[in-house]
């Protein structure tokens, strides 16, 4: 296979696939479209396989993460277009060793067991990503699924890695019945979609006509749409706040029990602003409500090597006792965290223009109504909505600013990891967002309520208090951590098989097939 087709092929499913992430309508078109890029890495050499992996990958990786360049608008152009472009070539190096590692072992195995090796390698790469300083599990596979409330179902049995080993197993059935003329392999894709979809509805009608009497809290959420130029100019702080206040006036506290507010909806330390903080505990006590708040913190104790005070992306809980804290515990890569600070002294002499956060070390659930708080980026991992509900947490309440991203795809992107975590889990979340989305969403999937991006709107809906059933909520750290294991002995498995395979010779009937 000459190189310019194969990068052809791996550039058209790498670019397709991009297009089965919501916001976009081709999720399950992904049982299929990356069937071109396996017959790339089946047929080509193992140069021109890695090579068009690569490319192929960083163009998937070019068009779902493009609104990062949004982020130059409130920071250095320069800084941010290059961490954009070393961003994507970082990421696409997972798709480079998993092409690595199939052409080390396409020969090595037959044809059945290569389809159940791989796509659990696959996935095991997946939770390898969610782990560490430098983690980052926003694209992976399973996550097409999000778009419809039916296919979203197998989350709950499969988990969103479980759900990328069937869509990649799904392409290699769908291209081996094209080498092999196995033609009952070229219905896998359709037969699984089918049954997804078949089954997610049988589900969802169960669960909609079960009449049950479920304890609700009352909950408001706010939508200030500060817009990011402004949110973090002091300049403008006064009125940031008061567009803030004006709509949280607009509220009767005795229609309801909590209300929550954005990530930073204080932006700035909440103990320089006495006002705020005095405001906020006095309403809440003299209301009988409790109000959660985002802002930062910073405390006294000094880093030996920095001499700087710590400083905590926090949630804040005011209600009729003494205010609780809750620092954010999953940080953001460089924008909020340099890598691997904690290990080398020295990366904190470093200044990229991001955060200087400390992270927090625990959950926490608060009252009323049992909730556990999750800023921005940590209720993407599954693994710690797991670890909420295990504390006794009924729901998520979940603070965030996706202002940085404009009107992008972003924001979409963040809703649909999040609400695919809670299918998995079986949580609800009620969600509030800066410019949006916010919404209030069952631990099923289904959305309650919600709002478009940059509207200035408060809703309000009772949250039911009761989570659901999933075995995937069971047994998912167990299986993320054999998928976890399984990717790292098949990498040393490839490392030790030196012996670099050619690309398998076609038959005759096969040079018919591709030649008709």
């Amino acid at each position: 296979m000459s190189a310019k087709r194969a990068i052809l092929l791996s550039l058209a499913s790498w670019g397709l696939l991009a297009l089965c992430f919501p916001p976009y309508l081709l999720g399950p078109v992904a049982l299929a479209v990356l069937a071109p890029w396996f017959y790339v890495l089946r047929m080509a050499s193992k140069k021109v396989a890695l090579i068009s992996s690569y490319l192929g990958s960083f163009f998937f990786h070019a068009i779902s993460m493009y609104w990062l360049y949004h982020v130059g608008d409130v920071a250095p152009q320069a800084l941010i277009y290059s961490g954009l472009l070393l961003g994507i070539a970082y990421l696409s190096l997972y798709a480079l060793l998993c092409a690595w590692v199939f052409v080390k072992i396409r020969d090595r195995f037959g044809e059945v067991l290569l389809i159940v090796i791989f796509p659990l390698f696959w996935a095991g790469i997946e939770t390898l990503r969610a782990k560490g300083d430098m983690s980052f599990p926003w694209l992976s596979f399973g996550l097409v699924f999000g778009g419809s409330i039916e296919l979203m179902q197998t989350f709950a049995l499969f988990g969103v890695f479980g759900c990328s080993a069937i869509i990649i197993a799904s392409n290699m059935c769908l291209v081996t019945a094209f080498l092999k003329k196995k033609k009952k392999l070229a219905f896998v894709p359709l037969i699984l979609a089918v049954c997804f979809y078949i089954g997610g509805y049988a589900v969802m009608s169960f669960e909609d006509n079960v009449k049950d009497e479920v304890e609700t809290l009352t909950v408001a959420v706010m939508q200030p749409s500060i817009p990011q130029t402004r949110k973090w100019n002091q300049e403008y702080y006064d009125s940031v706040m008061k567009q803030t206040w004006d709509l949280f006036e607009t509220l009767d506290p005795l229609d309801v029990a909590l209300i929550l507010f954005p990530e930073t909806a204080i932006p700035d330390y909440i103990n320089y602003r006495r006002r705020e903080y005095s405001y906020l505990k006095k309403y809440a006590a003299e209301n009988d409500v409790a109000i959660v708040i985002g802002a930062l913190n910073r405390d006294r104790h000094k880093r030996e090597e920095k001499k700087k005070p710590n400083i905590y992306n926090s949630a804040f809980l005011f209600g009729p006792d003494e205010p609780k804290e809750y620092r954010k515990t999953r940080l953001v890569p460089f924008s909020e965290k340099l890598p691997f600070d904690n290990v080398v002294p020295a990366i904190n002499y470093v200044d990229l223009g991001g955060g200087d956060f400390t992270p927090g070390d625990s959950l926490t659930v608060w009252q009323p109504g049992s909730f556990s708080p999750f800023i921005c980026y940590e209720a993407i991992y599954g693994s710690i909505l797991r670890d909420a509900k295990r504390k006794g947490a009924k729901f998520i309440a979940n603070l965030t600013n996706d202002g940085w991203f404009k009107r992008s795809i972003a924001p979409y992107q963040h809703f649909n990891l999040v609400r695919s975590h809670a299918v998995e889990n079986g949580i609800g979340v009620v969600r509030s967002a800066n410019t949006g989305i916010s919404a209030f969403i069952k631990p099923n999937g289904r959305v309650i309520e919600r709002t478009e991006l940059f509207e200035q709107r408060i809703i309000v809906q009772d949250m039911p208090l009761k989570t659901r059933f999933t075995p995937y909520s069971v047994i998912g750290d167990y299986v993320e951590w054999v998928l976890f294991a399984f990717s790292l002995f098949m990498i040393v498995f490839a490392r030790l098989n030196n012996k670099s395979p050619q690309p398998k010779q076609l038959g005759a009937h096969e040079h018919h097939v591709i030649s008709s």
